[in-house]
């Protein structure tokens, strides 16, 4: 009896080389990552060497070691010097993009042969830092805002980087720029257009609805009016017609469009529209509204 459990105890500690029993818990006995060069979640400038060093002397197990580019395998060599592991990559690693590095169980071992526990590690290569990655989208933003547009590129100095490839270096740190549209945004685009194709009419004493006025190119100020409030309010923008007296008509009409609660006179000067169709007041009898 005592011979038999004599061998049952040295066959327990054989095979619990790698682990420890604490109040019933496997307390995980191999090599610990102590430091990562570069350091988790950092952004360098250009390739390098990933170094891990562990808390004790390393040797290899098995095959374990990838580096990756999202699902790409980036092809690397390492070494091992004392506790540090250096990884190699054997290709230049491309800016902008952000790259893991994993150690999967066991892949090293410290000289007793106790097995590492799964570790990993992630770092980007960007020509900009993190701080200038969150200004740079700032600009890019009130661009987008103010034009309903992406700019061609975000400058740092002299230096240009073209906006897709902009796009993609923030993207590894969870950075991203708004490009929807806002209703308001899509309200000032419409009605630009729509002053633009304005622009294009003459004025005549001849037509004074907007059909008669489309049908010969010109019209007077209310055929303007009744073409501005079709059109904006078929884009899905409150409209209204005033009419008030100037000093060369008594029943002279012009536009309005509504925006924060508040009447806007429509920009027809901005648009080159003829001055004849112009307002001349902000105020007057409301002839028609949507």
């Amino acid at each position: 009896m005592l011979i038999l459990f004599g061998i049952a105890l040295v066959l327990n500690v054989s095979t619990s080389s790698a682990a420890t029993v604490t109040n019933g818990t496997a307390v995980h006995t191999g090599p610990k990552v102590v430091s990562v060069n570069p350091a988790n979640n950092s952004i360098i400038l250009k390739s390098q060497t990933v170094k891990v060093t562990f808390n004790s002397t390393i040797k290899t197990l098995s095959p374990g070691i990838e580096l990756k580019n999202g699902k790409t395998v980036v092809p690397t060599t390492y070494t091992i010097n004392d506790s540090t592991l250096s990884v190699i990559p054997t290709t230049t690693l491309v800016t902008g993009v952000k790259y893991i590095l994993t150690i999967h169980t066991n892949s090293i071992s410290d000289l007793t042969g106790n097995g590492n526990s799964l570790y990993s590690t992630s770092f980007t290569v960007s020509p900009i830092t993190l701080a200038q990655m969150k200004d740079g989208q700032k600009r890019a933003q009130t661009f987008f805002n103010n034009n309903q547009r992406l700019p061609n590129y975000v400058s740092y100095g002299s230096t240009k980087i073209p906006i897709a490839q902009f796009q993609k270096i923030i993207a590894t740190q969870g950075i991203k720029i708004n490009t929807k549209i806002t209703a308001s945004a899509k309200s000032k685009q419409s009605l630009a257009a729509i002053m633009e194709s304005a622009a294009r009419f003459g004025y005549s004493h001849d037509a004074h609805t907007a059909a008669a006025m489309e049908a010969i190119g010109a019209g007077d100020c209310w055929a303007m009016s009744d073409y501005l409030y079709i059109k904006m309010t078929a884009a899905g923008i409150k409209t209204r017609i005033i009419e008030y007296a100037t000093a060369y008509s008594a029943n002279h009409r012009s536009v309005q469009y509504s925006e924060n609660g508040e009447w806007i006179n429509v920009p027809y000067k901005k648009y080159g529209v003829n001055m004849m169709f112009w307002n001349t007041q902000s105020t007057g009898a409301i002839i028609r509204c949507s």
